[in-house]
């Protein structure tokens, strides 16, 4: 009871200050998840072949524009040190820390799921040796995103309601002498955090799948002369 004395209260406080901008964030981070599913999946008659539609490529281009809101979840650990802050003397391992970590895998978890739509995608049109610099590029674009979202405050929708003035707020954002380092430190931490999620997803998916198998064979088996 005492460690639940504890823990409740810090818990409850930085549910109470993260909680809005944490639930926001997470939504912007699975819109391209619904995206994907309707660009990579909404035509089951794609071939061998890229799509020619205007309506698929814009499609594409806002899955693009809404793509780096999963990976940016990353760089919402600059409110961490607040909440350490605020949160005193109080268990930080147990209260502020898981609240972050399931944040952050949430974003980079769907962050995996496009990419892995978008895999899937290039296999089936007979573009799957161009996976490799297909995703290397989206992790490029990505972190221009979060560059442009998290240090000029840039949202997935001005490009569309607003193109003049956020190609204006761009031009001068990449031009700045620091962009470039910013830009390839979250490259780095969105290559990072996709290599590990995925490696632990499909870990999962696969020790799932054996299980299940092992069940099967379970039930299928014949009993033993034993068991007769």
């Amino acid at each position: 009871m005492d460690l639940v004395n504890t823990v409740a209260p810090s818990l409850a406080g930085v549910l109470h200050r993260d909680f809005f901008w944490m639930v926001w964030n997470s939504v912007l981070a699975w819109i391209p998840v619904a995206l994907a599913l309707l660009v990579f999946r909404s035509d089951p008659q794609f071939g061998r072949r890229l799509p020619v539609s205007p309506v698929w490529w814009a499609g594409v281009a806002l899955l693009m524009l809404f793509l780096p809101n999963a990976p940016y979840v990353v760089t919402d650990l600059v409110h961490l040190r607040d909440d350490v802050r605020a949160i005193g003397d109080g268990p930080v391992v147990s209260t502020v820390l898981p609240v972050y970590g399931i944040f952050i895998v949430s974003g980079f978890l769907a962050y995996y799921l496009v990419l892995a739509e978008l895999r899937g995608f290039l296999e089936r049109i007979g573009l799957g040796a161009w996976r490799a610099p297909v995703i290397l590029t989206v992790h490029l674009l990505c972190a221009v995103g979060v560059f442009l979202g998290r240090w000029v405050r840039l949202n997935s929708w001005e490009p569309v309601v607003e193109p003049r003035g956020t190609v204006e707020r761009m031009v001068l954002a990449l031009t700045w002498e620091w962009a470039p380092i910013l830009i390839a430190a979250v490259f780095v931490a969105t290559a990072l955090g996709h290599f590990v999620t995925r490696a632990v997803a499909e870990a999962g998916v696969a020790s799932a799948r054996r299980g299940a198998r092992l069940v099967r064979g379970l039930r299928l088996a014949p009993p033993s002369p034993d068991q007769v």
